[in-house]
């Protein structure tokens, strides 16, 4: 096992001999994750970080990555840790539960293990179980479709439905898809919304104007925008398919992807091979991702899996027509701005759905959809809020119980 403290500016750590914390100390959480890239559940955990009461609550983190990740050094700035353990790879279960046990040897001071990643939350689980902890299993993804590797990460994760103290999902179908519907159903599991800050993403003319300005896109041509990783489950070849119709419709349109992922270059090939490459932006990883919705007129999500997905409610904060696949679950559809489409379809009939919205688009009145969002309960302060409180009150009872 290996500790990255070397690395960590954060407070001074609690005793690792002692499982309980006193009223000077700052309680912390432990989420467990593989890597704080950028991705839908790291960017959620990150706005609950920069959002809760850091003198309440603090968080520290295990990965599975020796490399310096997105986040980390922003982690570090607010007071967090970070921890990394070998990735469980299938064939190493005994070794990577030592390390996990090993860890917790060491650092059973968290009053709740938050666990967000899906095989081998298992074995974290029981390793924390050993000294007391609190548990809290996390799904953030449903309607993975059937494949060897999907099989074996359902047998992998099984177990951890009948092991956690807590349950929580992005969405009631990411519940029922990873700990079951008896979980999905019961008093233990709780919907979590992935809270942004809605105020943030709210619209803003100025900033529409200086990202265009900046990228070369003209006042009136058409943007279609799409954020997530640049991985299979995005579909993005299909984006292009979809992109490359609309380009026969009207010749201004741009397409902006923002993301990195193992699929880039062939995404840039494919691009290429459609002749979209010169009108077809590839921004990789951005920070103003706020300012590249407003800049736009659509964000399009073909997506063949998700949870659910943080850039459709940013999205819609800002403003912004979507139109996604009916792979989402309905509950990102939290204004009227989404259009669900099948993925049966032809990419020509979503262009001819993606221009007919761009063409209603004119009159609409974008910066009354960030309270909208809000008041649907996506704010991620009324999230940090309840968190919050969870965490001291069921590791509490937790604890006194165990008394």
């Amino acid at each position: 096992m290996t500790e990255r403290i070397e690395k960590m500016h954060g407070p001074t750590r609690a005793s690792a001999c002692d499982n309980a914390f006193t009223s000077s100390e700052v309680p912390r959480v432990l989420h467990v994750i593989g890597a704080m890239d950028r991705g839908g559940a790291e960017t959620f955990i990150m706005n609950l970080y920069r959002t809760i009461d850091r003198k309440v609550i603090q968080f520290d983190f295990l990965v599975n990555e020796q490399r310096e990740c997105d986040y980390d050094k922003e982690i570090r700035s607010l007071g967090g840790n970070i921890y990394s353990i070998p990735r469980f790879t299938g064939s190493n279960i005994f070794s990577f539960y030592s390390a996990c046990k090993s860890f917790f040897l060491l650092h059973h001071e968290y009053i709740a293990v938050h666990i967000h990643i899906g095989s081998s939350a298992a074995l974290v689980i029981k390793a924390a179980k050993l000294f007391n902890l609190y548990t809290i299993a996390h799904s953030h993804a449903c309607h993975f479709p059937l494949s060897p590797s999907e099989l074996a990460f359902r047998a992998a994760s099984y177990p951890t439905r009948f092991l956690a103290d807590y349950y929580f999902a992005c969405s009631q179908q990411a519940g029922i898809d990873r700990f079951g519907a008896s979980v999905a159903s019961g008093n233990r599991f709780r919907v979590i919304s992935n809270g942004i800050p809605t105020e943030s993403f709210k619209y803003n003319k100025d900033a529409r104007n200086r990202i265009r300005t900046s990228l070369g896109i003209n006042a009136d041509a058409p943007v279609l925008i799409h954020v997530g990783r640049l991985s299979p489950e995005k579909n993005h070849r299909f984006l292009l398919d979809i992109f490359r119709c609309i380009k026969q419709i009207n010749t201004e349109a741009t397409l902006l992807i923002v993301g990195r992922g193992p699929l880039e270059s062939d995404l840039k090939q494919y691009a290429k091979l459609l002749e979209v490459d010169e009108s077809t932006l590839f921004l990789g990883i951005r920070n103003d991702v706020q300012d590249l919705l407003c800049a736009s007129d659509i964000f399009v999500f073909p997506s063949t899996s998700e949870g659910l997905a943080i850039a459709v409610i940013e999205s819609q904060a800002a403003g912004l027509s979507c139109v996604v696949s009916s792979e989402l679950p309905e509950e990102s559809s939290v204004t009227n701005l989404v259009s669900r489409l099948s993925l049966n379809i032809s990419p020509e009939k979503w262009a001819e759905h993606i221009i007919e919205i761009l063409s209603e688009n004119q009159t609409r009145e974008r910066a009354r959809y960030a309270n909208l969002v809000a008041e649907a309960g996506f704010d991620i302060q009324r999230t940090a809020e309840f968190l919050s409180q969870f965490y001291l009150s069921h590791s509490l009872g937790s604890r006194l119980s165990q008394n």
